[in-house]
């Protein structure tokens, strides 16, 4: 037995600790969907002037608001006095890019709060305005921000994945042998459960649907870097003088000769990810690209070590069970012969 194989239950304490903690902290608390922006309901009254809005009137404009909204009972959570334009779905105010003389005062409302009284204040700010004669165009719209319901993707993204394992563990059956496909698959599922216990261990801040995104990604990764084993495996096995030796042995050989190919490939993906984060700077994107390195680190760490510790015990039970196969046919052919 090598020492990859007698680590395998070191390897096997690691990643029991994260997943039980992780476990533990996703049913208290589920994931940190920080990201994401509550449902609301705002109220944007945008202005576009040639020049400079006096205050005086910026005053007015605001207490026509107010008033507008205590007329019709209803009572905002936020108010935010933005420069620019954007997409008026989104309630950010990163998403305004600048435009020196365009302003925006948006009023965000609980989700709860009636459309029609919204939309009835909108109307009076509308009209209180246009008795403004201050040269400004002013715009007054309501928008509403939902949730997305994930649990329809959540199904429809499981399906995804469970199919892909099948596929995946039906062609490497077929052509590295089924011991091959159930370590596969077996570390692709430990990589997808260990990044999810990651986020709900480290409390990273996250969209709603990243984590699954990134268990994906840590099991498609996972199985990439098996295949390259699988291969060099193979190989191996058509040279007699590696296919006489212990399960121990020829996984340490394979793994000899492909461990700077997977650090190559893993490592490589986790550059190209780390400077393409670096360069978005700030914002959602480069959040979504730095949490992207902790599943190809995951598929990384099993395939260094999980994977391999994992296949000798695997390899030795299908090499006794040809083994004994083997010796059956004999005796049935000597028999036979007799």
């Amino acid at each position: 037995m090598n020492k990859r194989s007698k680590l395998l239950c070191v390897w096997i304490a690691v990643s029991a600790v994260i997943l039980i903690a992780g476990i533990v902290l996703f049913a208290l608390f589920g994931f940190n969907n920080a990201l994401d922006k509550p449902a609301s309901k705002t109220v944007d009254v945008t202005y576009n002037v040639v020049v400079e809005l006096s205050d005086e009137y910026k005053n007015t404009l605001s207490d026509a608001g107010e008033n507008a909204f205590s007329q019709n009972g209803v009572a905002y959570v936020e108010k935010l006095e933005l420069t620019g334009q954007a997409d008026p779905s989104n309630s950010s105010q990163s998403d305004f890019y600048e435009n020196g003389n365009v302003f925006t005062v948006r009023y965000v409302f609980d989700s709860s709060v009636s459309t029609e009284s919204l939309q009835t204040a909108a109307q009076s700010i509308r009209d209180a305005a246009s008795g403004f004669a201050s040269g400004a165009d002013v715009d007054v719209m309501v928008h509403t921000l939902e949730l997305q319901d994930m649990n329809a993707s959540l199904w429809r993204a499981a399906v995804a994945v469970a199919v892909g394992a099948v596929v995946a563990l039906i062609y490497v059956a077929v052509r590295f042998g089924i011991g091959s496909a159930l370590t596969g698959l077996a570390a692709a599922f430990h990589d997808g459960l260990l990044t999810l216990a990651f986020f709900a261990v480290t409390r990273i801040p996250v969209y709603a649907f990243a984590p699954y995104l990134y268990a994906a990604v840590a099991m498609a990764a996972s199985l990439v870097l098996w295949l390259v084993r699988c291969m060099k495996l193979r190989d191996n096995a058509k040279d007699p003088a590696f296919s006489a030796l212990a399960a121990g042995e020829a996984v340490a050989e394979a793994c000899k000769a492909t461990d700077k190919t997977v650090l190559i490939l893993s490592g490589t993906a986790l550059v190209i990810l780390a400077v393409c984060a670096a360069c978005m700077f700030s914002g959602g994107a480069a959040m979504l690209l730095a949490c992207a390195l902790v599943p190809v680190a995951a598929a990384m760490y099993s395939s260094m070590l999980f994977a391999p510790a994992l296949h000798v015990h695997v390899k030795g039970a299908f090499d006794k069970l040809k083994a004994k196969r083997a010796r059956y046919s004999g005796k049935k052919r000597a028999a036979r012969e007799e």
